[in-house]
């Protein structure tokens, strides 16, 4: 079951993915191939990261509803 600091850490990860396939898809010194490659990854990421905030809506809507909040007790080792 996912958290919210989950989705929140799957966020910022997708959002430096995204971040770094832009900057590809304007690096003129790649071949235009790669350049549109980088171009469809960045749809896809994005699609990623529309999921991923609709999750996060639904997991704060359901917080706010119930008063609970899912947590996960971890030990780091």
């Amino acid at each position: 079951m996912q958290t919210i600091g989950s989705i929140i850490d799957q966020l910022s990860i997708v959002n430096i993915r995204i971040w770094h396939l832009i900057d590809q898809a304007k690096n003129q010194s790649l071949l235009d191939s790669e350049r549109l490659k980088s171009h469809d990854q960045v749809i896809i990421a994005n699609g990623q990261r529309n999921k991923l905030i609709d999750e996060l809506d639904i997991l704060i809507n359901q917080s706010i509803k119930t008063g609970k909040c899912n947590v996960f007790e971890k030990l780091k080792l």
